[in-house]
């Protein structure tokens, strides 16, 4: 276990009055700071007053104070300010010491546990003398200096204080922002912001002392020749650089420079490596480049065991009115295939206004491209897309106008354009069904051109108004292609009868289609040209009723909210119109209350039909959070449904399948979730999904999922993070601050302690097919916190089709303290994306540890 202790206190002092003058000896503790040192324009120091006694029963007595030898002897005095223009000239000085002496205008010593404090800074010292000549201040015997948290101790301080040059003999140093430190040869002051150091050493692990009373040795240790810091240039430099783990070395380098705030720096970062199935094991170094503040670029060679060199690149680039993103893959010669691969991945996002107008214009763009069909079989963890064998490129642009008016008062219009393609990838294995693995590739859009308006009158009318041109074009020449134009009028109005809340509405849908006269065209037996128009009335109304309750020792709110709904759309002959965009709507608790079945601008359901649910909530009064939310819809048809948007025939049956909604988190510590469809007429389950998930605390999460579809999938998903052993706190403890608003700014695993324990922790997510008795995805991975070093092994299985399956594992070592160094390929990202309610071990920018409080008032 590591543990360093620090410098241990002295009992607290007597103190004397602050003086408003300053003494220029405590500006040497800047230079052991973080932040820079700042010359003096004039340094001149004073004759030193005449020194005062004090006796004890005049000074200030601290509780618990320890007397001196002799109380009566200790001195209290001050020092005439020197003529400095300085942003720190009002601070105060405390000065004390046991004794004073030396020669006037030639030289000062104060000894005996001499302490000097101005603002946050502290410093002590068994003797300080100052030379009037060459104004130079030297402090020796257990110097020791505290600001802001930071701690740095040594025998002996030289400093000129005109021009801020001398030298610190082997300090020992320890910093509050990263919980880490170290010792140094020695460190030279070489000015207001510049400082170099010899044969120093860093690190965050604190080891305890062997038995036989040696220090320990940290786990970890960066070890430099020299340090260079210039604060002015935000820069520093180290040379033969060697970063040790386990006293093994793991990186070096003869010239390390990085940056000294959190600005972005030009350099080489941490090397990348995995474990994967398909490429064998590979090994990347990205080099970072600062090209500007709103330029950066990331240049990362690639060495893979099974297909050779290839390089992958990302530019990036930021304006206060445009972003966008560059991403280049290449191998130039696939050793596996024996072509070239590669993959483009192009975004770029703005906007702008247009003249004096409060019009708003956005723009995106974004180009996606694979080098070929197996790529996303063969780079599964490199793609950029949610849907892995459907690439997605476009162009749009949206002007948002909110000073139209269109005679029912205030309005706000929409007018867009877009083109937009499609890549789709096929599945090239022959052992697979091509009818399970088989993708049909969406219409393109070239050109699509629209508006979207919606208008309000005072008296509560509302108007909407969309117009639509889409150009379709497609790949295959089986498929229809032509021009389409949507427009779609809607008028309602709200109205607030005794508390129930009734919205009549009326609307019109015209579709014109204008085709392509091709072969296509002629085997589909559709007409070249043909338009329609669809009316629908709707009725829908519903209203809230509320009473307080108690469950679980919370005061609660519930709630009944009934909701009817009646639309009626007659039928319209469809059957010949191509179908370029339109699907079915999912069966969810949105589709159930929307008047037409289907998705897109093809096709519209006739109906005559009533929907009628109930939804009932529990809200916690005190936080406005629903703890609980239980729902029922169904819809009744009044007619036979003729276009049945799930397949052919009429839709018959009076009763619509059952929705059924559940969610709760009621009970402390566990959230239920479930959605079910029940078929009426069949009285089976149609499809469902219930998800169960407990999380007691930080970092102890486990979750269950049961996904369910008739004649096409039955899945289970279990996913986790748990600790296993070592140092973490009781579960009890965890979940009494679970519920804690302080819980995301303070790690309560180490809040109030500098203790460096390890502790183990299981992480994962499996998917297993009920249907085809096989495990489809899986996540596993172990992480280790020793408390100033990460280390992470993650190993991921992804299927690729009926038959294939890729497997990548996944390791990093990651230093804390070192600007959260990281070695070997990130997981985090595949974590938090696959992990129901993961968190991370150490919050990005959140220090070690929260000590209790790293300096006490003795150091004043």
């Amino acid at each position: 276990m590591n543990r360093r202790p620090t410098p241990q206190h002295r009992p607290i002092r007597r103190r004397t009055a602050a003086t408003t003058p300053i003494w220029r000896p405590v500006a040497l503790a800047a230079a052991c700071l973080a932040g820079p040192l700042h010359a003096p324009s004039q340094a001149q120091v004073s004759e030193p007053a005449p020194i005062t006694s004090s006796p004890a029963s005049q000074l200030p007595q601290a509780p618990n104070a320890v007397p001196s030898a002799d109380p009566a002897s200790r001195m209290s005095f001050s020092l005439p300010s020197p003529r400095l223009q300085r942003r720190d000239a009002k601070e105060p000085l405390f000065f004390e010491a046991d004794q004073l002496g030396g020669e006037a205008s030639i030289l000062t010593r104060a000894t005996g546990s001499v302490r000097l404090r101005q603002g946050d800074l502290a410093m002590r010292a068994d003797e300080i003398t100052h030379t009037q000549a060459d104004n130079t201040a030297k402090a020796q015997g257990k110097v020791r200096i505290v600001s802001k948290g930071n701690l740095f101790t040594g025998p002996e301080l030289t400093l000129r204080l005109d021009t801020l040059e001398g030298n610190f003999v082997r300090p020992e140093f320890w910093l509050a922002r990263t919980q880490a430190g170290g010792d140094a040869l020695l460190v030279e002051f070489l000015g207001e912001d510049r400082l170099r150091a010899h044969q120093t050493s860093y690190s965050s692990c604190r080891p305890e002392d062997m038995p036989d009373g040696s220090p320990g040795k940290p786990d970890w240790e960066l070890h430099t020749s020299e340090v260079y810091l210039d604060f002015a240039a935000s820069e520093g430099t180290a040379k033969n650089a060697v970063i040790r783990f386990m006293d093994v070395p793991i990186l070096a380098a003869p010239t390390l420079t990085f940056p000294l705030d959190n600005q972005r720096k030009s350099g080489l970062l941490p090397p990348s490596f995995y474990f994967d199935s398909n490429s064998g094991f590979e090994f990347s170094t990205p080099y970072y480049w600062n090209i500007a503040p709103e330029q950066d670029a990331t240049i990362a060679p690639t060495l893979s065991a099974r297909r050779g060199v290839g390089l992958d690149l990302e530019y990036r680039y930021l304006t206060t009115t445009d972003t966008g993103k560059v991403h280049l893959y290449g191998l130039p010669n696939d050793r596996l295939t024996g072509d070239g691969r590669s993959l483009v991945d192009f975004t770029h996002k703005g906007r702008f206004r247009t003249g004096s107008t409060l019009a708003q214009n956005q723009y995106d763009i974004k180009w996606l491209r694979a080098s070929d069909d197996d790529y996303w079989k063969d780079f599964s963890h490199n793609l950029p897309s949610p849907t892995p064998r459907l690439f997605d490129s476009h162009v749009k642009f949206d002007s948002t106008l909110n000073d139209r008016t269109w005679g029912l008062g205030n309005s706000q219009t929409n007018f867009y354009a877009a083109v937009q393609s499609w890549q789709t990838l096929r599945d090239l294995d022959p052992d697979s069904d091509p009818e399970l693995s088989r993708i049909e590739a969406p219409y393109r859009r070239e050109p699509q051109l629209g508006f979207r308006s919606r208008s309000s009158s005072d008296a509560g009318t509302v108007f909407n108004l969309q117009g639509e041109f889409n150009r379709f074009a497609h790949t295959d020449i089986t498929k229809v292609t032509g021009n389409r134009v949507n427009l779609n009028g809607r008028l309602e109005r709200r109205f607030d009868l005794l508390g129930i809340s009734v919205l009549p509405a009326v609307a019109v849908r015209g579709i014109s289609y204008d085709l392509d006269r091709n072969n296509a065209l002629a085997a589909s037996g559709s007409r070249a040209s043909t338009s329609i128009a669809v009316p629908t009335f709707s009725l829908d109304s519903g209203f809230s009723m509320e009473r307080d309750t108690q469950l679980f020792g919370r005061d609660l709110v519930q709630t009944l909210e009934p909701r009817v709904m009646y639309v009626y759309t007659p039928y319209r002959r469809q059957d010949d119109l191509p179908k370029f965009d339109s699907a079915p709507r999912d069966f969810n608790q949105y589709a159930v209350f929307n008047d037409n079945g289907f998705t897109g601008g093809d096709r519209i359901t006739d109906a005559n039909q009533v929907t009628v649910g109930v939804t009932s909530r529990l809200i916690d009064s005190a936080t406005g959070v629903e703890a609980l939310r239980l729902g029922i819809a169904q819809k009744v048809l009044l007619a036979d449904q003729r276009i049945n948007p799930q397949g052919e025939g009429p839709i018959t049956q009076k009763l619509s399948d059952l929705l059924l909604l559940a969610s709760t988190s009621v009970i402390p510590n566990w959230n239920l979730d479930s959605t079910l469809q029940y078929g009426a007429q069949e009285k089976r389950t149609e499809q469902g999904t219930v998800g169960v998930r407990y999380s007691p605390g930080a970092w102890r999460t486990v979750s269950a999922t049961y996904r369910y579809t008739r004649e096409a999938s039955e899945q289970v998903e279990l996913g986790w993070q748990w600790p296993l052993a070592g140092r973490t706190p009781p579960l009890q403890q965890m979940m009494t601050q679970a519920s804690s608003p302080d819980l995301m700014q303070v790690n309560p695993r180490r809040a109030g302690t500098n203790a460096c324990g390890g502790a183990w922790y299981s992480v994962g997510r499996v998917t297993h097919s009920m249907r085809d008795k096989r495990v489809i995805n899986s996540l596993i991975g172990l992480e280790y916190d020793a408390g100033c070093w990460i280390g992470r092994v993650v190993a991921e299985r992804v299927a690729l089709g009926q038959s294939k399956a890729n497997t990548r594992i996944m390791f990093q070592l990651e230093l804390l303290g070192l600007s959260q160094l990281a070695l070997g390929a990130n997981p985090l990202r595949v974590l938090q994306q696959n992990v129901p309610g993961y968190r991370l071990l150490r919050e990005e920018g959140q220090p070690l540890n929260v000590p209790s409080t790293p300096t006490s008032s003795q150091d004043e």
